[in-house]
């Protein structure tokens, strides 16, 4: 497989994160950016050579700030606060994650503030290239001072301890330090406080989302049209003269979008004896097209992060100094995040109504989408399924960062609650995929009972789907048939990348 390469300090975009998170990238550092970080360690060393106090490279750290450590003490210094900091609960980040992290953290060292050896950067480096996935526990920080527990765990491959996931083999870290023929890390003054401060965990989590909610928007669309079709809906909502009265980029986005997918159908016509459609239909475009324009904010809020430098204390080449500061606190990524969950979310709510109408027995289908209603229950518990998953999302959509609690004795007394924003997201986005995995069974099966064409695109996107999911005449076992159709929304992208939203 030929690796797309990547320079660590220029911007990337969502499709250059895509090959990060399933390992086809090839991360570079140019020779210039490297002497850069090199001359930013020398700037640390002279400070400690200098007898200055510089917090977190000679003192302790958080509210143990003001005790002092001696220089032959350094290097305990940073291994301790690795090992007790990697306090990390719950199940594992999965490796896609885990990728997004280590790149993440490569390209924010790589920008020379953090004061660290270029040999460090060289061994995160190398966990990526070799795909040695550190095991990072998906809960445990508090989005301030940065993730630190997380990505304490991930510092521990680096230093040979725990444990890391060689190309699909779990191994204990040091074997594969051995195997690779290096010594694992001894981390110099700043260095772990280097690895763990930070938003790194925070920022993968949210581009793993951003993939996700990538591909959603697209299947959004799709799987709206085909309900749309097949409740035998007014193309009126979708016109270009409609949108022009109310140009926000995403409603008219999606308008589009369903008059794509809607082409070529018979059904895509005015002569209907009904004239209005229920809202999950009608108001398709204001509801997608929101969710849309709100994930374009929240994108510019990630590029940003991810060519930002958010380590503590910053170190300044030219002057030397060390200075104590606050870019490690992730408000700006847990306030996008908490956004992100409520538009997410939304794709869902409106997916479930429109199940919820094509299987009412309404416009010509049969209840519950049944052959045979009452002898057969159709997909009537699909619609429950769908509506305990939207009901799980409003739960996760509470906005975290309207909480914070005090830590560290007080020395941390705001924080930002963005991982716990991070993996409400992750969680409702995955929610959302089910959904319209659901709905997307439902309306194939609606054209199916009700002889309606979908027109081109979306009767090939059926052809291929019944291709792995062959249709039944009567019940099935409903369960099996979701997680089919699931597996299919999963394994057919449909969004371009370069432009997600």
């Amino acid at each position: 497989m030929a690796l797309h390469p990547l320079n660590l300090t220029e911007t990337w975009t969502l499709s250059d994160w895509q090959h990060v998170a399933v390992g086809s990238a090839d991360l570079q550092l140019r020779p210039a950016d490297r002497d850069a970080v090199k001359a930013n360690r020398a700037a640390v060393e002279r400070g400690i050579d200098s007898g200055r106090v510089v917090y977190g490279v000679n003192t302790g750290f958080g509210a143990l700030c003001t005790t002092a450590v001696a220089r032959e003490d350094l290097q305990a210094l940073q291994r301790n606060l690795i090992l007790s900091h990697a306090a990390g609960a719950g199940p594992l980040a999965e490796p896609a994650i885990v990728r997004l992290m280590l790149a993440s953290k490569a390209r924010n060292l790589s920008l020379a503030h953090s004061g660290v050896r270029p040999e460090l950067l060289d061994a995160v480096l190398a966990l990526y290239r070799e795909d040695a996935l550190p095991e990072v526990p998906l809960m445990g920080s508090l989005g301030a001072s940065g993730d630190l527990a997380p990505l304490a765990h991930m510092a521990l491959a680096l230093i040979g301890e725990a444990h890391v996931l060689h190309r699909g083999t779990r191994k204990p870290s040091a074997q594969f330090w051995a195997e690779l023929g290096q010594a694992p890390q001894v981390l110099e003054a700043k260095e772990g406080l280097a690895l763990i401060n930070g938003t790194q965990f925070m920022q993968a989590v949210g581009l793993a989302s951003a993939l996700k909610a990538a591909q959603i928007a697209a299947w959004a669309d799709a799987a709206g049209t085909a309900s749309l079709l097949a409740f035998d809906g007014m193309p009126s909502p979708f016109e270009d003269r409609v949108h022009a009265l109310r140009p926000h980029p995403g409603q008219v986005q999606v308008a589009a979008n369903v008059q794509r997918w809607a082409e070529g159908s018979p059904l895509w016509h005015y002569d209907k004896p009904h004239v209005q459609d229920p809202y999950s239909f009608r108001c398709i475009p204001q509801v997608h097209g929101a969710s849309r324009d709100a994930w374009r904010h929240v994108m510019g809020v990630l590029e940003t992060e991810s060519n930002s430098v958010t380590d503590n204390p910053l170190v300044f080449t030219d002057s030397g100094d060390g200075v104590s500061a606050g870019h490690f606190h992730g408000q700006p990524l847990a306030l996008a995040f908490d956004y992100a969950k409520i538009a997410s979310a939304e794709w869902g709510s409106i997916s479930e109504r429109r199940i919820n109408q094509l299987t009412l027995g309404k416009r010509g289908l049969p209840m519950f989408l049944a052959a045979e209603s009452g002898v057969e229950s159709g997909l009537m518990i699909v619609q429950y399924a769908a509506a305990a998953l939207v009901s799980r999302n409003k739960q996760r959509a509470t906005p975290a960062s309207a909480d914070s609690i005090d830590s560290s004795a007080g020395q941390e007394d705001h924080v930002s609650m963005g991982a716990n924003a991070a993996t409400d997201l992750y969680e409702v986005l995955g929610n959302v995929e089910r959904i319209l995995a659901m709905e997307w069974l439902c309306a194939v099966q609606a054209s199916e009972r009700s002889g309606r064409n979908l027109g081109t695109r979306l009767e090939a996107l059926k052809t291929q789907f019944r291709g792995e999911v062959p249709a039944s005449s009567g019940d099935y076992y409903t369960h099996e048939a979701m997680e089919a159709a699931l597996r299919f929304v999963q394994a057919t992208p449909l969004a371009q990348l370069k432009k997600p939203f």
